[in-house]
């Protein structure tokens, strides 16, 4: 964690917040970012040649991460992976923890 704060940095940062600011000269870049935690996961692969859709288990890994953009007031839950994000408010990544643990425990 850096000790100084950047001077376009005004605001406090959440409890969350890791509070590395750095490389966020950019106005829309700037973001209060919790700390990011991946895990290793296996996700079903699409492949679509045009004539034969195949799908096939990918090892890769996503992390979890609450985000919010410097100045606004949403909340913002990230399930990311190298390559794809999604991007659900608190209000909605609530719901789908229920939903998911609702789900994992019928599946049991």
């Amino acid at each position: 964690m850096p000790t100084e704060r950047p001077d376009w940095l005004t605001e406090p940062c959440p409890a969350w917040c890791g509070g590395d600011h750095d490389g966020q000269q950019y106005p829309t870049d700037r973001q209060h970012q919790s700390p990011q935690h991946w895990h290793p996961a296996v996700m079903q692969h699409r492949d679509h040649d045009g004539h034969h859709p195949t799908r096939f288990p990918a090892a890769t890994e996503f992390c979890v991460v609450a985000v919010r953009y410097v100045g606004e007031r949403d909340t913002w839950i990230a399930i990311a992976t190298e390559t794809q994000q999604l991007e659900f408010s608190h209000e909605s990544a609530k719901r789908l923890h229920a939903e998911l643990d609702g789900l994992l425990h019928r599946m049991a």
